[in-house]
């Protein structure tokens, strides 16, 4: 029997699991960037979760493999810029190249389209990570800029900016 990866709506709940997820994946890469993560408590990761899950212009869905959390996407509001959500992606490292990261994207940008009130979703990208760019491409995401983003450690790095536009994509 194949075992499979299924995607859930992130719950208040789920608190614990996430600030455990997310720990794990800065570990792993320096394009995961959440501000004050090492002083997050669980209590108020399920207040912002509640909060996010009673909005139209927010959303956590996580991977789940055996009943664990292996992947994540977010869609934000930014806060200096209303109506536009910003997405972000991350896949537990041991599980990347399994497709994991396009369900997750197929999955939020379904969301945007049918059930937010965001008028346009973005992201940034490290430019050198070539395979999550090309992943957003697919799924109608284009290139609109450059900038300059200050990874986890610190430094600054370029990176490309994306609008999700969804007559881009090229689903194969």
């Amino acid at each position: 029997m194949t075992e499979t990866v299924g995607i859930k709506l992130a719950t208040p709940d789920d608190a614990q699991a996430i600030l455990n997820l997310l720990k794990q994946l800065s570990q792993e890469s320096s394009a995961i960037l959440v501000p004050h993560l090492d002083t997050l408590t669980v209590e108020q990761e399920a207040y912002s979760l509640y909060d996010i899950n009673d909005s139209t212009d927010s959303l956590i869905l996580l991977a789940q493999y055996r009943n664990h959390p292996i992947g994540i996407v977010t869609i934000m509001e930014l806060a200096d810029r209303p109506q536009v959500g910003e997405l972000g992606v991350a896949v537990l490292k041991d599980f990347w190249r399994n497709g994991i990261g396009s369900l997750l994207v197929d999955e939020a940008t379904y969301w945007f389209a049918n059930y937010s009130t965001l008028q346009k979703l973005v992201l940034d990208v490290f430019d050198d990570n070539v395979p999550a760019i090309k992943l957003y491409q697919k799924y109608g995401f284009v290139k609109t800029g450059e900038a300059k983003v200050t990874d986890q450690q610190g430094q600054q790095r370029a990176a490309v900016l994306m609008e999700f536009q969804p007559a881009a994509a090229d689903h194969d």
